[in-house]
C-alpha cells in the first residue's frame, strides 16, 4: 500500500471510532476529497514552481487513489461505493436544506 491510502484509511477509521455515526463518516469522506481537490488546484494553477515539493506527494483526489491500484473489477465496485457515498452526501445536504427554518 502507498502512503496516501494508509493515511486515508487511518483518517476514516479514526472518524468512525470517535464519532460512531455514519453521517460523520460521509461528511469526513467528502471533506477529505474536497480538500484534496483544492490542494490539486493550488498545485496546478497557483504554485507552479517546485518551491513546495511536498505538494507532489499529495494525491489529486480519492478516485486517483483508488485508480492507482489496478485491481480490475474491484476498482469498479469501489468507485460505485464512492458515487454512492456522494449520493448519500447529496441527500444529507438536501434534507438539511429542506428542514432549515427561514
Amino acid at each position: 500500500m502507498t502512503i496516501p491510502v494508509i493515511v486515508l484509511i487511518i483518517a476514516l477509521v479514526l472518524i468512525i471510532v470517535f464519532f460512531k455515526d455514519f453521517n460523520a463518516f460521509v461528511y469526513a469522506f467528502v471533506m477529505i476529497d474536497i480538500f484534496l481537490r483544492i490542494v490539486t488546484y493550488l498545485k496546478m494553477y497557483i504554485i507552479k514552481d517546485n518551491a513546495f515539493g511536498f505538494f507532489n506527494f499529495i494525491p489529486e483526489n480519492i478516485p486517483a487513489i483508488i485508480k492507482s491500484f489496478d485491481l480490475g473489477m474491484f476498482n469498479d465496485i469501489v468507485m460505485f461505493l464512492y458515487v454512492l457515498i456522494y449520493m448519500i452526501f447529496l441527500g444529507l445536504l438536501f434534507s438539511k436544506f429542506v428542514n432549515r427554518k427561514f
